[in-house]
């Protein structure tokens, strides 16, 4: 029997810790040591789910991992082994045969991971933090030890409540019996860089965490990259059920461009200053009717150089007859972006407060990819983690 390959499994404190992104910055990192066809990628347990041009439903984010390295992935359907879709869970906890749903998920990942046998090395990526699955069987623990696998951990950046975090965690980890390689430390505040690496390093984590053995690595503390984690406006428009596009602003670069901040516009005509209130990438927020407000916008946006324009624009408690004809045609050769939408002010806030707080990269983002693989170039221990999982 052929020796089977090392599987990194990649774990995170929360959903939204950067688990793609990292798949994405290793895949990028040993591929300069390990040739791409030698790599296998799959998600073990997902939950939000695209649909192919074959009518297949698969994870989206093995869509991303196959767009972005060109790793051979030529039957998708088999790397999304197990789909938590809407009514799963329920029809799970309300039925009588939870052990032969259970068994089938966990035949469906043996499967994936015999159709991977001929790979050097595995990346399976997790979901949520380290429980999330648990409701069918299937937490992150229990699938890494159904792969045999050496997790790699990631947590954010800090130092109290990284170890307070880690601990929680840890202990999870450590009663299910699971194998822990080491911790990615990601979204680091640049400023802090310096210090964390020097007091959150191998030998005091270690020293706060002696159980494992072996001792635990630190494969890179990964600054906070600018943008990565933001939405454009095309991802803005997607959380607005009852919106529409303002014609004239589909310029496709644009759509795709990260946003910076939002910028509630509330003062008046008089009052209203773009240059003190705006700034590049920013989305304005204003009503749907603000006609004189809306020009100097669009005014101050046309003067701009191409990277220093907005992010978007939203008009707020649109209709019918709201935005007018006359804003519509204020609009058509912006090359801004704009959505209108039914809601108000406040709830337009709400939704894109959620939305910043909950960004996943796009197929689209191929800016973002290029700068996952500089982060990962730059302050990823590719050497190390080789070593540590037998390559």
């Amino acid at each position: 029997m052929s020796k089977k390959p090392p599987v990194v499994f990649i774990a995170g404190e929360r959903q939204h810790a950067g688990k793609t992104v990292a798949s994405l910055g290793v895949i990028s990192a040993i591929c300069d040591v390990i040739d791409p066809k030698d790599i296998g990628y799959f998600k073990p347990v997902g939950q939000e789910m695209i649909t192919l041009p074959n009518g297949q439903r698969i994870d989206k984010d093995v869509r991303i991992v196959k767009e972005f390295t060109g790793l051979d992935m030529p039957d998708m359907g088999i790397l999304s082994p197990v789909r938590v879709v809407s009514g799963v869970t329920r029809d799970y906890i309300s039925g009588k045969n939870q052990a032969e749903i259970t068994a089938k998920f966990e035949q469906n990942i043996h499967e994936t991971m015999e159709s991977l046998s001929d790979k050097k090395i595995i990346i399976a990526e997790g979901t949520g933090h380290p429980g999330v699955g648990s409701v069918v069987g299937l937490s992150n623990a229990r699938v890494a030890n159904m792969l045999e696998a050496k997790i790699l951990y990631l947590v954010g950046g800090g130092i109290g409540r990284t170890i307070d975090e880690l601990e929680v965690d840890f202990s999870y980890f450590s009663h299910h019996k699971s194998k822990v390689a080491g911790v990615l430390f990601n979204k680091v505040l640049p400023k802090k860089l310096d210090q964390m690496k020097e007091i959150v390093n191998e030998e005091a984590l270690n020293r706060i965490f002696p159980e494992w053995n072996p001792d635990l690595n630190v494969f890179g503390h990964m600054p906070i990259v600018k943008y990565l984690n933001n939405p454009s406006m095309q991802l803005i428009s997607k959380s607005f059920k009852d919106h529409r596009a303002i014609k004239g602003g589909k310029c496709a670069g644009a759509w795709h461009r990260a946003c910076r901040k939002v910028k509630i516009i509330s003062l008046d005509y008089e009052n209203f200053d773009p240059d003190r209130a705006l700034r590049p990438r920013d989305i304005a927020v204003l009503g749907a009717a603000s006609h004189r407000r809306l020009q100097k916008v669009i005014d101050w946006n046309n003067a701009q150089p191409n990277d220093k324009k907005l992010g978007g624009l939203i008009l707020t408690c649109s209709s019918d007859k709201m935005p007018d004809a006359a804003a519509e045609a204020a609009l058509a050769d912006s090359c801004l972006p704009a959505i209108a939408v039914l809601k108000d002010t406040a709830e337009t806030d709400a939704t894109l407060y959620k939305c910043f707080n909950n960004t996943k990269i796009q197929l689209y983002d191929k800016l973002k990819h290029e700068s996952i693989v500089a982060l990962f170039k730059a302050h990823f221990d590719t050497e190390k983690f080789l070593k540590t999982y037998g390559l």
